[in-house]
């Protein structure tokens, strides 16, 4: 399922005009988006419990989104109103695609949360996202 999610990520991001770059590094080296180059470099080792899917549908909302001229890397804290708009974004991009037709009243959000391994603070944009 994730793989399908992943794939239509892409094909989103190249109907964008943004270029995915998949690079290997440490752990520590997270995902990046180079919003004035439209460049993401995702990482798929990154030791980040938040679904790939996520990540990347978060670095994609910057470059569509947010200031051209900033680099910014994946932050899933809520610390700005930036990034908890990005994350915002993000969530319903794949909710969208992860629910398609679903009618809401078959959709939850705590199963939404622990498929994408989302952590808590995340939980009022997921009630907001998923029944839209």
């Amino acid at each position: 399922m994730h793989e399908e999610l992943f794939s239509q990520l892409l094909y989103m991001a190249r109907q964008s005009d943004i270029t995915i770059t998949e690079v290997v590094g440490d752990a520590n080296d997270p995902d990046v988006a180079f919003c004035k180059q439209r460049i993401i470099n995702i990482h798929r080792n990154y030791k980040s419990n938040i679904s790939l899917v996520i990540r990347l549908a978060h670095e994609i909302t910057h470059i569509n989104f947010s200031n051209p001229s900033y680099l910014y890397t994946f932050s899933p804290y809520i610390k700005n109103k930036e990034e908890r708009i990005t994350n915002e974004r993000a969530v319903r991009i794949v909710a969208k695609l992860f629910y398609g037709d679903t009618p809401n009243e078959f959709r939850n959000w705590v199963d939404f949360m622990n498929e994408f391994n989302l952590p808590s603070w995340f939980e009022p944009l997921i009630k907001d996202a998923i029944y839209d």
